[in-house]
């Protein structure tokens, strides 16, 4: 969580230090005076500029602002949803391993009510409600259990990394047609047009460029991290569950 919450804050920074930077530009060239001091820094003036420069994007601003909202919906699905409890509860193996060398197979599947949509405590009570069953047949249930839960993580990682390469196509696209247009601007003007036109209209172009990488980071650093984690917690799926199976039915087998 520490990183996610870093992730966020470097996001923010990014778009207030872009946005920001580029009002203060504008200000200086409406001939705007700041004293030495300088004036005390607007939220809502950042937000002006931020939506004024929305609506000079064009029509491809939504469509980043639509994945910028689909992203952070499934960054959120993936922070309350990917955690220890949903796939391996600290403790349940220790629990479950206790009951079961204390003969008490009846036990084990009421010591996963709780937990009983975690990917562990499928596979576990699986194998108390079949002690006699042979290990490899347990261990290939086992398996489809556990590959199955972890393909559905991974399943609902993948829009991120899919919205992080949208993103960037979107906004080069979104400033192509913006300096195609500029370029037909001067045109117009004609060879004694001002050429601040041309200036003006790249500028109002580059927006779209500059929104679709702020799109894309965040989802491409989350994507990353969640992908890191779905591994790390796998693992440890594998390793619990290979430890118990082993020590319930390779005595049994013998």
């Amino acid at each position: 969580m520490t990183k996610m919450g870093f992730g966020l804050l470097v996001a923010i920074l990014v778009v207030l230090a872009v946005f920001g930077q580029t009002g203060t530009t504008v200000c200086y060239a409406q001939g705007a005076s700041l004293d030495a001091g300088g004036e005390p820094f607007s939220i809502q003036a950042v937000m002006d500029d931020m939506q004024r420069k929305f609506r000079a994007g064009g029509l491809t601003m939504w469509f980043l602002l639509f994945l910028s909202i689909l992203g952070l919906a499934f960054v959120l699905e993936r922070v309350f949803r990917l955690r220890r409890g949903v796939i391996v509860p600290a403790g349940l193996a220790e629990e479950a391993d206790k009951l079961w060398k204390e003969g008490k197979y009846d036990e084990i599947p009421k010591l996963c009510e709780g937990n009983e949509k975690a990917t562990l405590s499928k596979i576990i009570t699986f194998a108390a409600k079949h002690p006699k069953t042979a290990m490899v047949n347990v261990s290939d249930v086992a398996g489809d259990i556990a590959s199955r839960d972890i393909g559905h993580h991974q399943m609902l990682t993948y829009p991120l990394a899919a919205i992080g390469a949208l993103a960037p196509l979107l906004g080069l696209f979104g400033t192509v047609l913006g300096m195609i247009e500029s370029f037909e601007t001067v045109a117009i003007a004609g060879s004694m047009g001002d050429p601040s036109l041309l200036a003006t209209g790249i500028s109002k172009a580059l927006v779209t460029t500059a929104f679709g990488l702020f799109v894309a980071i965040p989802n491409l650093f989350f994507y990353n991290v969640f992908r890191f984690r779905t591994n790390y917690l796998s693992n440890l799926l594998e390793e619990e569950t290979s430890t118990l199976i082993n020590e319930w039915f390779m005595n049994q087998e013998a």
